[in-house]
């Protein structure tokens, strides 16, 4: 098993992501941080069944652990690891993130539950685009 370093996903995606502006997703920091900053409701831009990117007013570092939290139409799936790879300022209080889910990271923080629920988010904002494309 070979561990997958931390690269700049924004520009080495693994699957084209999807946009997802009604899905909520609230973010919550994970470890020893998770005692000092409550969850926080963020924007979703976009997501795959590997990572996301995500707008929020909150100042994260690339490497901070965070735990993610799914509402939506057919979907709730709380508790998803993952892990800001980037974070760039739009403007005085804005931040854009990118996320990749843990378990893509490395083969032991796999969970086949997480994967099949991640999964059937991708496909149905997939196949939501592919439907207002027709």
């Amino acid at each position: 098993m070979s561990n997958i370093k931390i690269v700049n996903w924004a520009e080495r995606r693994i699957k084209r992501r999807h946009k997802a502006p009604d899905l909520r997703v609230s973010l919550k920091a994970a470890g020893l941080k998770k005692w000092f900053r409550p969850s926080v409701e963020v924007y979703c831009l976009d997501i795959n069944r590997y990572g996301m990117a995500i707008e929020t007013d909150r100042l994260y570092k690339a490497k901070d652990r965070v735990v993610i939290s799914f509402k939506g139409k057919y979907i709730t799936q709380s508790n998803v690891p993952g892990v800001v790879t980037e974070c760039v300022s739009l403007n005085k209080n804005r931040y854009r993130l990118s996320i990749v889910f843990s378990y893509a990271l490395d083969s032991k923080d796999y969970c086949r539950r997480i994967d099949n629920a991640l999964s059937r988010i991708e496909s149905l904002y997939s196949n939501h685009h592919q439907s207002r494309a027709s």
